[in-house]
């Protein structure tokens, strides 16, 4: 009896091993920080409307962290800063004027001119 219990018992310290690191794996898994948005990462945020064009967001029904996941996937500098000015200015009016009003809102809180740009291709009022 004691020769089988000397065999098992290095055996289920082994299996007891591998299953506190098979939870520990799944555990840190589950831990760290979390975005919000759409570009979670795994999540293809890429939809565009005709090659190399993406699809414009519209200020007025996106969320700033919507507004900064688009600015982020299509490599706008500082996202977050972008989306919380343009979110804060709302609301926009329809057509050429909103999109004058996004412009001029960029320019006031000095965005660079090729800010302006990528943005002003990214978003609609």
């Amino acid at each position: 009896m004691t020769t089988s219990s000397r065999t098992t018992t290095p055996t289920r310290r082994i299996a007891a091993g591998v299953l506190a690191a098979v939870a520990a794996l799944a555990l840190a898994g589950c831990t760290g920080g979390s975005r919000s948005g759409s570009d979670q990462p795994g999540v293809n945020n890429t939809v565009t409307s005709a090659p190399g064009q993406p699809v414009k967001s519209s200020i007025m029904a996106s969320s700033e962290k919507d507004l900064a996941a688009s600015f982020r996937t299509n490599g706008v500098d500082d996202p977050e800063k972008w989306a919380q000015v343009l979110a804060q200015n709302k609301p926009y009016p329809a057509g050429a004027e909103g999109t004058q009003k996004i412009q001029q809102v960029l320019q006031q809180n000095q965005a660079e001119p090729d800010v302006i740009a990528q943005i002003s291709n990214l978003v609609e009022p």
